[in-house]
């Protein structure tokens, strides 16, 4: 089936807004569990809006909506400070723990 780039939607382009600000004020490089945890549970609660995309730029949406929350998902569980990613409540590395990489499947992520 194919999808036409469609009609601009504006509460489409409010909601990509809405995402890129919550990223850029939550998610940022400089980063705490409480400040993660809000943008997680405000990105759950948009998802129903980018829910079977129709056209182009309601796919870009839905991507735009899914990389954000496996990034703040992944920031949520890497508790230390590594490279461009600084959580203000764990500001050291801890090569043990997390020396690995960052693996998401479902629901679940895990550091191999």
């Amino acid at each position: 089936m194919a999808y036409s780039n469609g009609p601009v939607d504006p509460g489409l382009e409010e909601l990509v807004c809405e995402i890129q600000g919550l990223m850029w004020d939550e998610v940022g490089i400089v980063r705490d569990g409480a400040r993660l945890k809000r943008a997680i549970e405000h990105l759950e609660k948009l998802a129903p809006r980018v829910a079977r995309p129709k056209t182009r730029r309601s796919y870009e949406a839905s991507n735009i909506h899914t990389a954000g929350l496996l990034i703040a998902r992944s920031a949520l569980a890497r508790e230390e400070s590594r490279g461009a990613h600084y959580r203000t409540d764990f500001p050291a590395h801890d090569d043990k723990k997390f020396l690995k990489h960052s693996v998401v499947k479902g629901g679940s992520i895990w550091f191999a």
